[in-house]
């Protein structure tokens, strides 16, 4: 019985820890093929209705019983090919449930549990260890993400990260590289990009695929008589984020310079959003939370190619998950609306506080500015990394020429999570 036991989770789920980013991946795999997230012992607490399972280091977690039931890998409760559940726990899991017996197979490499009624269950301590549950002591603190990191013009000036087109496009390292500094820093230049309309949707395919808006599947910043958007004119563009007037505005914009003016201005100026929140939470934490708890509203109302359209939404300026980290920074002051849900004393507390922040965005220390050169490609997150652009004058014989495209983040994480796990590699987000 012993052996079968073990044979079980050889076959079910040390494979399975081996094929998927979320489970134990290579830095958690001895030379023997086996976890190197070894049980070094296990304890009960019918009381608490918790296993405790100890790890090297002395190290403790705690595993609710009714977790391991609810999170049996059998093939009765859990669909291999598909990675989804079959175990419905609405209709079949006893919220009192205690294990009838468990025990640890050699070495530690498996946690065996059998139930009341006799279902067998069985987990893979690596499997085990990537899914330990939030102690006080693991909290997560900071405004940070994980391998998320903050950057002034004294960090990233002169400091873009670039990555070659032809590599990106054709070498898995390369594309996980440029993905990992999207994530890291929210901007990135992507070099040697060939001159002609397409490219960036033949990035956006190489990763997944774009996201289409009001404004079509992509979009040429030129100058047009009459335009739909100040980015279709010559004018300096203050810094600001695309589409805020979304409830779910684009993760990352993609602008691929094909021609470029050779005079003054036409250069692009970017600001961390995160980086000037986490100052304005030190310089003036009410202000910081009055932009974060604060909604304004944004709105869009034209014609276009598509049609008439007339985009409404309302947002906070700095938008924060469930761990207080930072999540989003919207700023767009151009299609900012005059409508404020808000009391007239909030109203003048909240002028300050926006007025205080836009200071801080402008503020040389904080931003960076690069000049596209015709070839280049810059990417950045949308929703976090605000950009501008100064004033240009065009010629006869010269124009400025970007052609721009967005995509999800849900599709560029899909993407670094699956090539995390197919290059062996540590992915650099949750």
């Amino acid at each position: 019985m012993f052996l079968s036991l073990r044979r079980l989770c050889k076959s079910r789920i040390i494979l399975r820890t081996q094929n998927l980013s979320q489970f134990a991946k290579s830095d958690a795999i001895g030379p023997t093929g086996t976890s190197k997230y070894l049980v070094q012992g296990i304890e009960r607490n019918n009381e608490e209705r918790m296993l405790h399972v100890k790890w090297k280091g002395d190290l403790v977690s705690r595993y609710p019983y009714v977790f391991l039931r609810d999170n049996c890998r059998c093939s009765e409760c859990f669909h291999e090919s598909s990675y989804q559940r079959r175990f419905d726990p609405v209709d079949n899991l006893d919220l009192n449930i205690l294990p009838k017996k468990m025990e640890v197979t050699q070495y530690g490499e498996n946690l065996i549990i059998t139930w009341p009624d006799g279902h067998v269950s069985a987990f893979d301590s690596g499997w085990l260890h990537s899914r330990r549950l939030i102690e006080g002591r693991d909290s997560k603190e900071g405004l940070n993400r994980k391998g998320v990191e903050f950057w002034d013009s004294k960090k990233l000036q002169g400091q873009i990260p670039r990555h070659d087109f032809r590599e990106v496009m054709e070498e898995d390292g390369a594309l996980f590289s440029w993905l990992s500094s999207m994530h890291k820093l929210g901007v990135a230049l992507i070099c040697n990009t060939p001159l002609k309309v397409g490219q960036v949707d033949e990035l956006c395919q190489r990763v997944g695929h774009a996201k289409s808006t009001h404004y079509g599947h992509n979009f040429e910043v030129k100058t047009k008589y009459g335009p739909s958007n100040l980015a279709y004119t010559s004018d300096r563009l203050p810094l600001h984020m695309d589409l805020p007037f979304y409830d779910y505005p684009p993760g990352v914009q993609l602008l691929h310079c094909i021609e470029q003016v050779t005079g003054p201005g036409g250069a692009n100026q970017f600001v961390d959003g995160f980086h000037v929140s986490k100052l304005l939470k030190d310089l003036d934490p009410k202000k910081f939370d009055l932009l974060s708890s604060s909604r304004l509203h944004f709105f869009d109302v034209g014609r276009d190619e598509f049609g008439d359209f007339d985009m409404k939404f309302e947002r906070l300026t700095i938008e924060l998950d469930g761990n207080g980290q930072l999540f989003r920074f919207i700023y767009n002051n151009h299609v900012r609306d005059s409508i404020m849900s808000v009391s007239p004393e909030r109203a003048v507390e909240l002028y300050e506080a926006y007025v205080t922040l836009g200071k801080m965005m402008r503020d040389p220390a904080n931003q960076i500015e690069y000049k596209m050169a015709p070839g280049d490609m810059v990417t950045f997150n949308n929703c976090r990394v605000m950009h501008g652009r100064s004033e240009f004058a065009l010629t006869e014989q010269v124009s400025r020429f970007l052609s721009g495209m967005y995509m999800d983040w849900d599709i560029m994480y899909s993407r670094l999570r699956a090539l995390s796990s197919k290059l062996n590699i540590p992915c650099p987000c949750y």
